[in-house]
C-alpha cells in the first residue's frame, strides 16, 4: 500500500469540490479503496487533520473568503454553500474557528486559525513537479499595481481595495488578466519589509493612458513587467502549497538549468482564482525572470 504524502490527493481533492454536499465516510473511503478502520487513522497521518476537521475547515475557509470579498452574497447563501442547513449553525461554527460572528469577520477579519490549522499538502511538494518547468518570452506587459507593504496577514485590505478600483475600472478578471508580483518571501521577511503586489495588465479597452492612474483613492498605480525570458509552471491547486513550489523552482530547477536570474521578482498570473473556483481547481502561472 501506497502511504506517501500524495496519497490522499484523490480524497482532498473530491472533498474540496464538494464542500457544498453531504460528505460521507463510506463515499471518501471507497475513493481510496480504504476501509472505514484504515481511513481515519492514515488520513490523519497523511494530511495532518482528522477527516472531518479537514472538510470543517476547507467549508470555513471558503466561506470566510465570501463573506469578506463577496458582499453580494447573504450570509444565508454562504451558510447553505458552506453545506449548514441554516445560518444559526453556520454562525455557531464560524464563531467556534474564528471567535467571531460572520458580521463581525466581515468588517475586520483574522485569519490566523485558518492559516495555522490547514496544514494539507504542506510537505508534499516533490522534485518531480518541477520537471514540467518551460522556458517561455515574455512580452513587455504594462500593469495597473497596488502595492502591499507591511504584514502579510493585513493583504487582505489590500486587495480588497484592488477588487475595488477593478469593479469601478471594468478591468475585473473576465476582462482582463490577474498578476501578483513576489518581491519577497513572507515566510522569512521582516513585516515591515515585505512587498506584494495586486495587479492587472492595461489594454485597450479599460486604461490607455498614465493619466487615467495618477490619482486614485485606491493607491493603484502604473507600472510594468519588463519582457524577457522566464521559466514558466503551470500549477494547479490551493496557494497553500504555492510559496514552497517557488522555493523548489529557485532552490532545484535553477541551479540544474545553468541560467541567471534578470533583476525582475518572480511574478505570477492567477488564471483561475479562488474563491471563484473550488481550491483544486485554481491554476496559477509562475514566472521565474532569467537571462
Amino acid at each position: 500500500m501506497n502511504t506517501n504524502k500524495l496519497y490522499f490527493n484523490k480524497t482532498c481533492n473530491y472533498i474540496d469540490k464538494h464542500l457544498d454536499q453531504k460528505l460521507a465516510l463510506d463515499q471518501l473511503c471507497k475513493i481510496e479503496h480504504l476501509s472505514k478502520y484504515h481511513f481515519h487513522r492514515l488520513f490523519h497521518l497523511e494530511v495532518g487533520l482528522p477527516v472531518y476537521q479537514y472538510i470543517k475547515l476547507q467549508r470555513m475557509k471558503k466561506a470566510a473568503n465570501q463573506v469578506y470579498y463577496y458582499h453580494h452574497l447573504s450570509i444565508t447563501q454562504i451558510a447553505l454553500d458552506a453545506g449548514f442547513e441554516n445560518t444559526e449553525s453556520f454562525s455557531r461554527a464560524f464563531k467556534s474557528l474564528f471567535s467571531v460572528t460572520p458580521t463581525q469577520f466581515k468588517k475586520s477579519p483574522n485569519w490566523t486559525p485558518i492559516t495555522e490549522n490547514i496544514k494539507r499538502e504542506n510537505s508534499t511538494m516533490k522534485s518531480s513537479q518541477i520537471t514540467d518547468v518551460k522556458i517561455q518570452w515574455f512580452e513587455k506587459t504594462q500593469i495597473a499595481s497596488l502595492s502591499h507593504k507591511g504584514s502579510p496577514q493585513t493583504l487582505h485590505t489590500s486587495i480588497k481595495r484592488f477588487i475595488n478600483w477593478r469593479k469601478a475600472h471594468h478591468t475585473t478578471p473576465g476582462l482582463s488578466k490577474t498578476y501578483n508580483i513576489l518581491y519577497n518571501d513572507p515566510n522569512t521577511t521582516p513585516e515591515d519589509e515585505y512587498q506584494f503586489d495586486i495587479a492587472t495588465n492595461i489594454t485597450e479597452k479599460n486604461l490607455t493612458s498614465e493619466n487615467n492612474l495618477k490619482e486614485n483613492k485606491h493607491g493603484v498605480k502604473l507600472k510594468e513587467i519588463p519582457e524577457g525570458y522566464c521559466a514558466v509552471l503551470r500549477y494547479s491547486g490551493s496557494d497553500d502549497n504555492l510559496g514552497e513550489l517557488i522555493n523548489l523552482i529557485y532552490s532545484e530547477w535553477l541551479p540544474q538549468s545553468g541560467k541567471q536570474l534578470r533583476d525582475f521578482p518572480c511574478f505570477i498570473e492567477r488564471v483561475k482564482m479562488f474563491p471563484a473556483v473550488n481550491q483544486n481547481e485554481a491554476v496559477t502561472d509562475i514566472y521565474l525572470p532569467i537571462q
